[in-house]
């Protein structure tokens, strides 16, 4: 069969045109198209980022499914997303079935995490909850028998003929996940995205090279903790890891064929243990050795994870330059709220291992737990202020995602009242949790707001060398301004880092890190 998949749009309809670098493409699409090749099947790709040229992202949408539809012609669409898709998947589905009634097929989060609902309000003809690969690919195979004369799918949401809706039930006994194809990106341009778009987006980390060409890999899926604010929160979806040999495999593969010089690890929990971590790192190592591969890296993990000194140090030396904890809070009463199992020393003690090492270390703070007080967001930005100034710890308010803890008490507290509704603006207006005023609340994200813009407290430095250099693609072209190589001395180490950066104006600072001993510096161009 024929099956035409779409991943969504970055900030669909608040920021138009979308320009996407592939370091935040959703990497499931590439894992279905993978499967469904593997299983014989023709896959085409319909990624609607990084175009210009319309008066609206929603028009910009139609026409490009609509052009894909004709060229295509498909005996199936998948889309997906997260809950902050909502809006395009709704206009996607919609503009699809005024033209067509070819069967759509809807997973990733927004299903997972509230199945029945999105089902029944969006009205694909199905929808996966999990994992898509087994169930998808299923599906599609089922598609080629008479309807009913062949069992469904787990895990799958589909109409009766009486127009009732369905599910299969729930069975989350996955294949090995070494048993599944590497991801497929060929279909969504990757090649254009690495070449014409690496700087269009950088939501999560900095990278290390001046011409960076990032590159993602998933090593393991879900996460075996269960934090309130997050939306693994109601699942049973196991936690697992792929093979060191396996992901290696990968490496090799993605490398010879893209040539990344910056490699994300995509995973909520890469490093489940030090002994994960030094194996990664020694196998990253032999790679060089014998292959020549030449890429930084970024991982994400866990404060239970207990690193030391000596993984670190091996990390570092297998070209890992940061890496990222989920911190949340430094306010112990707000951490035992959101069931973190962490405590702040654990966290402190690596932050004084990543500097002494020279490893960047991230971390986010999220206001607005249901504990928060005045007291507890004074906890954590006495953390930051010590700590933020040369660690990546970023701020924010945390939200009532869908599958969470949180989501659910803003449903009891009738905090959310129209679950369409919040759908449709999610993300626009900040939910007040707290016992705080929504006055005192307000202030406190205005505060938080002002910090993160300005980088107060930062070290800056003015001994800066710019040098522009030739007009750069359509990124360039739409934003205008000039790309600049920008070479600046390090007010910690004292030595030459450099970073390129789009400007369309003077001043201007660049909030980074320093390449050489990764600590958290304001670049100040004149």
């Amino acid at each position: 069969m024929r099956v035409l998949l779409c991943p969504p749009t970055f900030r669909y309809a608040n920021e138009y045109p979308a320009f996407l670098s592939f370091s935040d493409f959703p990497s499931g699409f590439g894992y279905l198209a993978s499967s469904l090749k593997q299983a014989g099947h023709e896959v085409f790709g319909c990624n609607p980022n990084n175009i210009v040229g319309y008066a609206s992202a929603y028009l910009m949408l139609q026409d490009t499914l609509l052009g894909a539809l004709a060229k295509t012609k498909p005996d199936l669409i998948g889309l997906g997303g997260l809950c902050t898709d909502y809006r395009f998947l709704k206009d996607a589905i919609g503009i699809i079935r005024q033209n067509s009634r070819i069967p759509i097929v809807l997973g990733g989060q927004i299903v997972t995490n509230d199945a029945e609902f999105i089902f029944k309000d969006l009205k694909p003809d199905f929808a996966i909850v999990g994992e898509g690969e087994e169930p998808f690919t299923s599906l599609v195979d089922t598609m080629t028998y008479p309807m009913g004369s062949v069992a469904m799918p787990p895990n799958l949401w589909y109409w009766e003929p009486d127009a009732s809706a369905h599910f299969t039930g729930a069975d989350y006994r996955y294949s090995p996940i070494d048993e599944l194809p590497f991801p497929d990106y060929e279909p969504f341009g990757i090649t254009r995205m690495l070449d014409d778009y690496s700087d269009a987006t950088r939501v999560l980390y900095r990278y290390s090279r001046p011409d960076a060409r990032p590159f993602n890999l998933v090593a393991s899926r879900s996460c075996p903790y269960n934090c309130s604010f997050c939306i693994h929160h109601h699942r049973a979806i196991p936690y697992r890891a792929r093979s060191i040999e396996n992901v290696m495999a990968e490496l090799k593969s993605s490398y010879e064929q893209y040539r990344f010089n910056v490699l994300i690890l995509l995973d909520e929990l890469f490093a489940v243990n030090k002994q994960r971590m030094d194996a990664f790192s020694r196998a990253i190592l032999e790679g060089r050795k014998q292959y020549g591969w030449d890429f930084d890296w970024v991982f994400q993990t866990h404060a239970n994870a207990r690193l030391d000194g000596e993984s670190l140090r091996l990390a570092k030396q297998a070209g890992c330059y940061l890496f990222s904890y989920g911190l949340e809070s430094a306010s112990p009463a707000v951490l035992k709220s959101m069931n973190k199992k962490t405590n702040i020393a654990q966290v402190t003690e690596t932050i004084k291992l990543a500097e002494e090492v020279g490893i960047g270390f991230s971390a986010n703070l999220i206001f607005g737990d249901v504990a928060e007080t005045r007291a507890t967001v004074a906890e954590s930005l006495a953390f930051w202020l010590k700590y933020g100034v040369k660690s990546d710890i970023f701020m924010d308010i945390v939200r009532p995602y869908p599958g969470s803890k949180l989501f659910d008490i803003c449903l009891e507290r009738k905090l959310i009242g129209d679950k369409k509704d919040y759908y449709e603006h999610i993300d626009e207006k900040p939910i007040n949790m707290t016992n705080m005023s929504y006055d005192e609340f307000e202030k406190i994200l205005s505060l938080l707001g002002y910090l993160e813009k300005c980088w107060l407290f930062v070290r800056s430095t003015t001994d800066v060398n710019c040098i522009m250099e030739a007009k750069d693609g359509l990124y360039q072209t739409y934003y205008g301004g000039d790309y600049y190589r920008i070479i600046s001395r390090c007010p910690y180490c004292g030595e030459l880092t450099e970073h390129k950066q789009l400007m369309t104006g003077r001043p201007f600072f660049l909030g980074t890190g320093c390449t050489k001993c990764q600590r958290k510096i304001k670049v100040e161009v004149q």
